[in-house]
């Protein structure tokens, strides 16, 4: 049964250090992985924006060729078309700019104090 007194052990510095120094990586390694969470859903949200976009801008560029051959009149002299005709430009979107996030910033804040905390223990 636990009682309110203390009590105190003694562990030897090398194997502190050790368990130490492996609780820190462990808590950085973490929050390495917490960064990557949150740059994989930005850069999801940023691919479904342009997703939309280019969804919205393929159906606009449809309606305009719909309504472009609606108004060219159609040639009596039949033509032949073949399979290798000019070749399709590639469209080319101009990158978002990055955002930052708050939680971001909080993260790496905790990574730096948690590498300080590492160097300060293995010096």
């Amino acid at each position: 049964m636990a009682t309110t007194e203390e009590l105190f052990i003694s562990i030897a510095p090398q194997i502190y250090r050790q368990n130490k120094s492996s609780v820190l990586m462990s808590q950085a390694d973490i929050l390495q992985s917490l960064k990557h969470l949150q740059n994989i859903s930005v850069l999801s949200r940023q691919k479904n924006d342009l997703k939309t976009k280019f969804q919205k801008l393929l159906t606009s560029t449809i309606a305009q060729v719909n309504s472009i051959q609606k108004k060219i009149p159609t040639p009596n002299i039949p033509i032949k078309i073949s399979k290798q005709e000019a070749p399709k430009p590639k469209i080319k979107l101009a990158p978002k700019p990055k955002v930052v996030f708050s939680k971001k910033d909080k993260i790496e804040e905790e990574l730096k104090l948690i590498q300080n905390k590492l160097q300060e223990l293995n010096a």
